[in-house]
């Protein structure tokens, strides 16, 4: 009996040893991503996305989502997926993965999804269940992934709810037309003070809006901070617009719009008397001595995508002193342009571009590498 005792102890000792010596070799952590949190769309979704032909190089809607906690040291990647059917039986366009938490949808690609759902433009058609023919729905989701879409069947992922997009297609009423500046400004202390700082343009204390390619179609880029803002015209307070209920609906005289910091475009219906605020992704502007801003020591002054071309970025009356400019994104010199040879072609950390006193219309062409600076 004794002698099973110890036998029976000294095989004990040698488990624990063993086990303690597994233990002492392990020099790693496993962790299991488990899902903590959904992610969700965060951006606010128009009623009805109406597009055209004419506005199709312009941004309709800007995705945002949060980012989902996996509760482990993973990457997350994203995939947005877009479907005409509400259960995705088909992808008709996917953005792959990114790692972005924002994703632009340009009317061009809504454009597509109206091909798809066989919409025409023409108001007074309808389908055959009498539905009209110029509106049909999109739907979107986005998925997170811990690793990549394609890291093994075991990933942890969360997909977002379905958003619904109802797009309605306006008729074609002819070719896009030149960007013009307009009388229509943006004001308040999330833009310049209520009127109190010139940001550099010669009409005066407010950001002008730019026409869009449509008649009554406005859009401005700028860079706002937090606080609240209004639309208003000739720079004076006799018509202004402001956003009483926060629905996106302009009102005459109406209350301040707020807003969180940030670059952002904003698009004026002057028909409709609608605003729509969109996170701008990137943005470019002019910075240097010769603007009121100097090197950086404020936001630049920022360009608008021209509504006609896609790469070109416009600006008109821009106040100009005898000095040096140059071309760059986000505030930020991580990507700026300038002319080695003074030739009205842009090269990468070139050189500062001379100028002299005066109001300027100014055309920055990132497709063919050029900009024009027009004197008036």
């Amino acid at each position: 009996m004794k002698t099973i005792l110890k036998f029976s102890k000294l095989l004990l000792f040698t488990f624990l040893i063993v086990n303690i010596s597994s233990c002492e070799k392990e020099d790693y952590l496993i962790f299991t991503a488990i899902n903590q949190k959904e992610v969700k769309f965060q951006n606010e979704f128009q009623d009805v996305y109406k597009i055209s032909q004419q506005t199709s190089n312009n941004i309709s809607e800007r995705l945002v989502w949060n980012a989902p906690d996996f509760d482990a040291p993973t990457t997350v990647t994203y995939v947005v997926e877009f479907s005409i059917n509400s259960d995705f039986s088909t992808i008709d366009m996917s953005s792959g993965d990114t790692s972005n938490n924002h994703l632009g949808v340009k009317v061009s690609s809504m454009l597509e999804f109206a091909e798809t759902l066989g919409l025409d433009d023409d108001p007074n058609t309808t389908f055959s269940d009498g539905s009209p023919n110029n509106t049909g729905m999109v739907y979107a989701r986005v998925t997170a992934y811990a690793g990549t879409s394609s890291s093994g069947a075991n990933q942890s992922s969360t997909v977002s709810k379905t958003a619904s997009m109802n797009i309605e297609v306006l008729e074609n009423v002819g070719a896009c037309t030149d960007a013009v500046l307009s009388n229509w400004g943006l004001v308040g202390d999330a833009v310049n003070g209520w009127g109190g700082v010139n940001r550099g343009f010669a009409a005066g204390n407010d950001v002008p809006f730019l026409s869009n390619g449509q008649d009554g179609m406005f859009r401005a880029v700028a860079t706002l901070y937090d606080g609240y803002f209004k639309i208003r015209e000739d720079n004076a307070w006799g018509v202004n617009y402001g956003d009483t209920g926060a629905d996106g609906t302009l009102e005459q005289n109406g209350d301040n719009i707020a807003i969180t910091a940030g670059h952002y475009i904003i698009d004026f219906d002057a028909v409709n008397f609608t605003i729509t605020i969109t996170p701008a992704g990137t943005v470019w502007g002019v910075v240097g001595s010769a603007t009121l801003n100097g090197w950086g020591a404020a936001e630049d002054v920022k360009l608008v995508p021209d509504p006609c071309n896609d790469g070109v970025y416009i600006i008109k009356d821009v106040v100009l002193t005898d000095g040096e400019i140059k071309f760059r994104q986000d505030d930020a010199w991580g990507v700026n342009l300038g002319d080695d040879g003074a030739d009205g072609t842009t090269e990468a950390n070139g050189a500062n571009i001379a100028v002299s006193a005066g109001t300027y219309d100014m055309t920055l062409d990132t497709v063919n590498g050029t900009y024009t600076l027009t004197k008036k």
